[in-house]
């Protein structure tokens, strides 16, 4: 069905350079795809613009940069719990990090002292998969945030097993602070076969102003794009 809705001309036949006034259509439903995401997942706001989950991990990571640069923090690390997705560390690393493995506890979650351990001032956060790759839930999944965010690090949520938490809970209210997901598992959009991928990220209200641009924006004319921000 949705299949079939994609391929209806004023989608399918829509020029990419067509100017905001004559796709309000478009623009007005992907503007409320991003607020139903955002309310979904608990964040304050989403960018569409990742066109794969690895692509979506690529630009919230890069966002953790720029957020510690616009502070002037030089933060050389990132932890990945060895149960994340496998793009995690390529993520890390084409972002200029150097990766550091957290080991799993007897219960298959993140080793909390050893999180503390390694969780010092020049680390940017933690990329966290939840449930993680062994199917497992982080059962202490506040205090990993509040270990995280003492430091003044970032929790970086990987939602590619969104399937598994949706409309029970939501990250954001976990203490994520920046996710991706992976719409063409959780929702609709075709998975492998050379189908489109689709890698939305949200962020909490602080890092707003960090994603990409150009973003959609509402105002009384209708909708358009707002090309401001770092």
């Amino acid at each position: 069905i949705h299949e079939d809705l994609a391929g209806l001309n004023g989608f399918s036949g829509l020029h990419p350079y067509t100017p905001p006034a004559w796709c309000q259509g478009l623009l007005g439903l992907l503007y409320d795809l991003e607020r139903s995401l955002a309310e979904i997942f608990g964040m304050a706001a989403f960018s569409l613009q990742p066109a794969a989950g690895a692509h979506g991990e690529l630009t919230g990571i890069m966002i953790f940069k720029r957020h510690f640069e616009r502070k002037g923090e030089r933060r050389r690390r990132i932890l990945i719990p060895d149960t994340a997705h496998g793009t995690n560390p390529a993520s890390g690393a084409l972002c200029g990090y150097m990766t550091v493995t957290i080991p799993s506890d007897r219960e298959g979650g993140v080793d909390l002292d050893r999180l503390e351990s390694l969780m010092g001032e020049d680390c940017a956060g933690l990329m966290l998969t939840n449930p993680n790759t062994l199917g497992l839930f982080e059962r202490r999944i506040e205090e990993i945030a509040a270990i995280v965010h003492r430091k003044g690090g970032l929790l970086y949520g990987d939602g590619a097993n969104a399937n598994a938490f949706l409309g029970q809970t939501r990250p954001g209210d976990q203490g994520f602070d920046v996710i991706h997901i992976n719409l063409h598992k959780t929702f609709s959009s075709p998975h492998g076969g050379g189908g489109p991928g689709s890698g939305p990220v949200g962020v909490v209200d602080s890092l707003v102003p960090y994603l990409p641009v150009p973003r959609i924006v509402r105002t009384k004319e209708g909708f358009g794009w707002e090309d401001d921000g770092p």
